[in-house]
């Protein structure tokens, strides 16, 4: 409203700080508000075989309103609010129902028990091409046979809700599922109905894609409490300067990936000394605990999973014959696996 208003640009800034300034002896309250949280690092995903399904999906000339379709989908991959994602799918799908829908005409059908409706007057059953949101439920039936008359409806009725200016966290209570959710599945169906738009001789070979767990782009925000004495200088004022050197962070629990963690299996014998040693004080803690919690019991073994950057360390220290209890387990794990 700003801009609209003043018709010149407006730019955010960060609040690093708010504290407390009461005139009064005793605690204060400081909020501190982070720059950041841990590392957005690269996923590493793109390797031959998604290359190569990528040019064999290339061969397929799609017509012009699958493409705009899968603009759309692209759209809603990038948007980083839930309700904008809903709506750039929700665009993607109904152009593909409408892209395929069926010239048969079809009946009207009664809104509760959904049987075909009976004129009195003509002595016949009314019928008309599909609706757009008739199309739209025939191709979700089509491409996701799962996709039961509920999450059906309950799609329909989000995308009515925000279309007619609510939010998702409106509308969730009246769902049978989190708000947030209905993205997900939105975005799924759309996906299988955009596959299907390929020939289907293309799919013959292998195809290799990416199939995320969620949509949505979350943010996680945390609260730390800490309460101080805060000195009064001799005018009787605060002493700000005891928040100048006031620091809160949180740790991801893990260093940045840029590469895939490696699998490894190892016996019930060498997981239980892995524990032991991830709670053992020293600078390989941290490591071994990672190691440690992602682990998964496999029948008489377990299988491991190392991070890339941890992997890197315990290759280095092996390399430069480093002894000690962590170095010596490693050691003879990687021999095992080997």
């Amino acid at each position: 409203m700003l801009a609209f208003t003043t018709g010149a640009s407006v730019k955010l800034h960060r609040t690093r700080q708010i504290v407390d300034c009461t005139a009064t002896n005793g605690m204060r309250n400081c909020l501190v508000w982070a720059d950041s949280f841990g590392h957005e690092d690269p996923q590493p995903f793109l390797d031959d075989n998604i290359v190569s399904s990528i040019e064999r999906l290339l061969q397929f000339n799609p017509p012009p309103a699958i493409q705009r379709a899968l603009r759309w989908y692209r759209i809603g991959i990038y948007a980083s609010i839930p309700e904008d994602q809903f709506q750039y799918f929700w665009f993607a799908l109904e152009i593909i129902a409408e892209h395929q829908k069926s010239s048969t005409k079809v009946n009207d059908k009664c809104p509760v028990c959904k049987t075909a409706l009976y004129c009195e007057s003509c002595k016949t059953h009314p019928t008309h091409k599909p609706y757009p949101k008739q199309a739209i439920r025939d191709l979700i039936v089509t491409v996701d046979s799962s996709c039961d008359g509920q999450t059906i409806d309950a799609l329909d009725k989000t995308r009515n809700a925000l279309m007619h200016g609510a939010t998702l966290k409106e509308v969730e209570k009246s769902l049978p599922k989190a708000s947030e959710d209905m993205v997900d599945v939105l975005g799924r169906i759309l996906f299988m109905a955009l596959v299907h738009q390929f020939p289907k001789e293309l799919f013959k070979e292998e195809i290799h894609m990416g199939s995320p767990s969620t949509y949505i782009q979350r943010t996680m925000t945390g609260i730390a409490k800490l309460s101080t004495v805060v000195p009064i200088t001799k005018d009787g004022e605060l002493d700000d300067s005891a928040f100048s050197g006031l620091k809160i962070s949180m740790e991801t629990g893990r260093p940045p990936q840029s590469a895939k963690p490696t699998g490894v299996l190892i016996s019930l014998d060498q997981h239980k000394r892995l524990g032991q040693l991830a709670y053992e004080k020293g600078d390989h803690q941290e490591l071994c605990k990672r190691v440690y919690d992602n682990a998964r019991s496999h029948g008489e073994k377990v299988i491991a999973v190392i991070f890339s950057t941890d992997l890197k360390r315990i290759q280095e220290a092996l390399r430069r014959n480093e002894t000690g209890k962590w170095q010596d387990l490693f050691r003879e794990i990687l021999m095992t696996t080997k």
